[in-house]
């Protein structure tokens, strides 16, 4: 049995109670409708708070609803019982019995990665927005999982501070996070087209899916929104390195780096008030453009160098008063005073200073090992650490090196020796402070870039007369469909669609016409098609419809909508000639003996030809290695290829 079903069968996972578990039972019922979920969501007024106030945020323009049915038709039946499954999880486990396991934090952390999948959705359209609010909400329920079930190993195990948590999790448990958050998503209903990007999303690369696929924009979508969480939850010195990171990601999906603070600024303002609705932490954050900024650093010396904030660590204040005055008054900077290590190391973390001077000789193994720790920090790394002693001798040198200085010098030094020595700290800091403007730049120059790139992407497969996919990515979306449909077993069906008449048309009224019938039919067309469905033009006047998940049957049906729209559509010509427009249309599908997309292409093209033999404006299908239109077989000698029968022309 596999380790998750026992778990599961143990009772060990955190689930949905009360009136969030009935509703899911409710929407896995074929005759519920949207009236009966709204009675039960109605006896939970907290949850009907939260459906309307998700409704009303949708975006999109919609005007403001107040009636919980309505949300529900916004929202959907299928997210409302994901979103009250995750809602009810978030009411229970606020707390709980892994010590270290910090509960209010991780939902923090899940709800801000919501709300930016949620908004990322909205951008792309990748999927439905409240979808994605919810994967978003459960994407790493997985270690509240295992925090629930082994809430002691659990918090041994994250106390150890293992450098692989995840190989840790496997050894331990025999499941880790991951594994443990794809089959409880899949287990509340989560469909696998979801819930296999949220297993990849930490590490995209991994996935191995097609570039620019579906599930792959996907799992960089969940990827993005988990590196927005961080950021927003991130200690203050990390931040501006997590924020260049954010940046370069929003490129991803042709956001540039203002596009990207006006988004990060957004979801925030949202955070503050989705976490009071749920009565969990949210952290107060200045603007992005604040956090994305480079710490202030010191001045050239002839500059003003008030801002350069100087830390100065000693157990005997009177010792380094001298240098104290010294640094006030010749260079203007602004000394602090911590009396020792553990002191230093807070003052460090709230004041971020430029410059820090430890006196090294009360007592010296104190100063040197708090020269280690604070190297040991991210912030810390870029510090002027200067160690000061009485004596410079070799000890003393090789021990303040050893420790992380970048110079010692001794207490005795005259005020010439001591300008001279801190001029080394004023280059520092001015090649540190060119630096860090170039990495702001730099930055900058890869978000823009990392844009146009993506634009150039979706240039090379689109057709520019119409809008549509040009054959390049028609190609590339057959690709992919053939793909998912080897792996999951669901139905592939292919149309090819051909503008009946189109070369008269041309000739007739000209190229300038015939680009406007293009232009209207390829228009009409996308309104017509299925949202599920990917259409393309492909040279001339065909286009192709790739049906993923789409049956023989249903894809005649969409095929008789699409021939109908077009037989409305009717085109005034130069002179107030009304000009009459028809589709011919063929359609394969993908069998048992379909080696290949080109077989499947051609069985759709020889369905055209058929479609257009029999009199065009009509739709043929090939199947089982027959044609058929109307339903029945056609004649195999009247579509007769190569042996003196001619293609009908168009």
């Amino acid at each position: 049995m596999p380790r998750f079903e026992e778990i599961k069968l143990a009772g060990q996972l955190p689930s949905p109670k009360g009136v969030a578990l009935a509703i899911m039972n409710l929407c896995g019922r074929d005759d519920t409708t949207i009236d009966d979920i709204a009675r039960l969501v109605q006896t939970d007024p907290a949850l009907s708070g939260r459906l309307l106030r998700l409704a009303n945020t949708s975006g999109g323009g919609h005007r403001p609803i107040a009636a919980v049915n309505e949300a529900l038709l916004r929202i959907g039946m299928k997210a409302v019982g994901q979103l009250a499954m995750g809602f009810s999880l978030v009411d229970q486990f606020k707390e709980g019995p892994c010590k270290a396991f910090d509960y209010r934090s991780f939902w923090s952390h899940s709800l801000l990665m919501a709300l930016a999948a949620r908004e990322l959705g909205r951008l792309t359209r990748v999927a439905a927005p409240e979808d994605l609010f919810a994967c978003g909400l459960m994407a790493n329920i997985g270690s509240l999982a295992l925090a629930t079930a082994f809430p002691v190993e659990y918090s041994a195990l994250l106390e150890s501070g293992s450098h692989d948590p995840l190989a840790a999790e496997r050894e331990t448990f025999g499941i880790d996070r991951r594994e443990c958050t794809l089959a409880m998503l899949e287990d509340f209903g989560i469909p696998k087209a979801l819930a296999e990007p949220v297993f990849y999303h930490l590490a995209p690369d991994e996935s191995q899916f097609s570039d620019a696929s579906r599930p792959s924009r996907l799992t960089w979508l969940f990827h993005t929104a988990h590196h927005l969480a961080d950021l927003g939850v991130a200690a203050e010195a990390t931040r501006s390195q997590l924020a260049g990171s954010l940046i370069r990601l929003g490129g991803r999906f042709e956001i540039d780096a203002d596009g990207t603070a006006t988004m990060f600024d957004r979801i925030v303002a949202e955070w503050d008030q989705w976490a009071r609705l749920l009565e969990i932490p949210a952290t107060s954050l200045p603007s992005f453009e604040r956090m994305s900024e480079t710490p202030p650093v010191a001045a050239e010396p002839d500059g003003a160098a008030s801002s350069v904030r100087v830390l100065m660590v000693t157990a005997c204040p009177t010792s380094v008063t001298p240098i104290s005055t010294l640094l006030q008054s010749a260079f203007g900077y602004r000394t602090y005073l911590a009396g020792d290590g553990d002191e230093g190391l807070s003052m460090a973390v709230a004041m971020l200073p430029h410059v820090v001077v430890v006196d090294a000789d009360t007592p010296s193994a104190s100063a040197h090992d708090f020269c280690r720790r604070l190297r040991a920090t991210d912030w810390g790394k870029s510090v002027y650490l200067i160690v000061m002693t009485a004596t410079v001798d070799e000890r003393n040198f090789v021990a303040a090196f050893e420790s992380g200085a970048d110079t010692c010098l001794c207490k005795s030094l005259g005020d010439a020796r001591l300008r001279a020595a801190m001029r080394a700290a004023h280059r520092y800091l001015g090649l540190l402070d060119a630096w860090q403007t170039d990495r702001v730049q730099l930055k900058q120059i890869a978000s823009e870039l990392a844009v146009s790139n993506r634009k150039l992407e979706q240039v090379a497969r689109t057709d520019l007369l119409t809008g549509l996919p040009n054959r390049r990515g028609g190609m590339e979306a057959l690709a992919r469909a053939w793909s998912a449909s080897n792996r999951s077993g669901e139905a592939l069906c292919v149309m090819m669609l051909d503008i009946d008449w189109f070369k008269r048309i041309n000739d007739r009224y000209g190229h300038a016409f015939g680009d406007r019938v293009l232009e209207q039919v390829g228009a009409g067309l996308r309104s017509e098609a299925r949202s599920s469905d990917t259409l393309c033009r492909i040279g001339g006047e065909e286009f192709l419809v790739v049906c993923s998940g789409s049956d023989l049957r249903s894809t005649m049906t969409a095929a008789e909508r699409l021939r109908r729209a077009i037989a409305t559509l009717g085109l005034v010509a130069g002179e107030g000639e009304q000009v009459e427009l028809s589709i011919s249309v063929g359609i394969a599908q993908k069998e048992a003996g379909t080696s290949s997309t080109d077989v499947l292409l051609g069985n759709a093209d020889k369905a055209l030809y058929a479609a257009k033999h029999a009199g065009r404006n009509r739709i043929c299908v090939m199947a089982h290695g027959k044609l058929h239109h109307g339903g029945a077989p056609v004649s195999g000698e009247d579509l007769t290829r190569g042996s003196g029968a001619a293609r009908p022309k168009k």
